[in-house]
């Protein structure tokens, strides 16, 4: 298993679903940058370095990343708590990261940073296209409990893995996210991403103690929508007058919904997409005038 520092948790073992895959012997799909220097490594979705505690994803085009320090703030909220250091990567050195994308040789991706006891290492793997409109499918994989607040990103890791696989099984393609609830049937958050959506003139958003994590693009839209804000720990919001996926890895930071079907493929919700337009507009703006240049 993985080796957190004494006295961590375990935190990207725990929960439910499959254990983190181990690094195949032989060939190595990919290169990592490993403490400063390029080596063997496999940046690619469920592969781990035996010892990883943490890690951060966020999207790079054109050798340029949006709001960096809000990952980078996540992720050293999760080190402080397991008593790890941060590196020079953690730390928000831009010098450090731009000599390590120069060894990744890439402009445009998914950059993933992994932290451990003892080292940071960071990937680079395919940025895949994102539609435009989402449709949100019910799961019955249920949210797993916060080990603590805010949870770090790497938290469920295994428990959003599972509901990942469940939504596979369904044959449901990547214009659907499947939406976890926890114990007391109150909406979480989707496999890969955060939700929102506004009902009687308000940005209504999980609460926190439904197992969803503090999303990056999410804190954003709070702070960007101008609409007053409820945490609210609700069911599926029959009156919404839009509904919003947020994924820092999304161009903009998010989409619309247009549809909510139940577990079975029901029909529960539908929306005309445009009603997010001027959220979408807001939030894109306030990545933009926070992007950073790695090259």
């Amino acid at each position: 298993g993985f080796r957190p520092a004494p006295g961590a948790r375990r935190v990207l073992a725990q929960g439910a679903g499959p254990a983190p895959r181990r690094r195949p012997r032989g060939p190595p799909m990919s290169r990592v940058c490993r403490n400063g220097v390029l080596a063997a490594g496999d940046a690619t979705p469920g592969s781990f370095p035996a010892g990883a505690a943490f890690f951060e994803t966020l999207a790079l085009r054109d050798g340029v990343v949006a709001c960096l320090d809000d990952h980078l703030a996540r992720l050293r909220a999760g080190l402080d708590h397991a008593g790890l250091a941060a590196g020079p990567l953690a730390a928000g050195d831009l010098t450090a990261w731009r000599a390590a994308l120069r060894l990744l040789d890439g402009r445009e991706g998914v950059l993933r940073l992994v932290v451990g006891p003892d080292f940071e290492e960071l990937g680079l793997r395919a940025l895949l296209p994102s539609p435009d409109v989402f449709r949100l499918r019910s799961l019955r994989t249920v949210r797993d409990e916060p080990e603590w607040l805010p949870r770090p990103k790497s938290a469920p890791w295994a428990n959003s893995l599972a509901a990942s696989l469940e939504l596979r099984s369904l044959g449901e393609g990547a214009g659907v996210e499947g939406v976890q609830f926890d114990a007391r049937g109150h909406v979480s958050e989707a496999s890969r991403s955060s939700l929102a959506w506004v009902d009687d003139g308000a940005l209504c958003v999980p609460a926190a103690s439904t197992g969803r994590l503090p999303g990056t693009a999410l804190g954003q839209l709070l702070r960007c929508a101008g609409l007053p804000v409820r945490e609210v720990e609700a069911g599926v919001p029959l009156r919404a007058e839009a509904i919003l996926v947020l994924r820092s890895t999304l161009p903009g930071g998010a989409a619309a919904v247009s549809r909510w079907d139940d577990a079975s493929g029901r029909p529960l919700w539908s929306g005309d997409p445009a009603a997010a337009r001027p959220l979408l507009a807001a939030l894109a703006a306030w990545r933009t005038q926070r992007c950073v240049s790695l090259l």
